[in-house]
């Protein structure tokens, strides 16, 4: 087996353990990204369905009541 060092002489070794752990930090930021663009999502479609009536024809009537009040 050869014994060169891949890595440059005045750096410190490589670890196996700190490649591991950052791997695991960048899946775990990339989960939580996701889960909170979700819970983004279902809160902006909560937020937009409490401002529209329950009714959804109630605007149009509120309109044509408007429009023959005015005429």
């Amino acid at each position: 087996m050869s014994d060169d060092k891949w890595y440059l002489a005045e750096q410190k070794p490589p670890s196996l353990h700190m490649w591991i752990f950052t791997q695991m930090t960048l899946g775990a930021a990339y989960a939580a990204l996701v889960c909170m663009a979700i819970l983004f999502f279902v809160l902006f479609w909560r937020a937009l369905s409490a401002l529209l009536p329950e009714d959804p024809f109630a605007l149009l009537e509120t309109g044509s009541r408007l429009a023959q009040a005015i005429a």
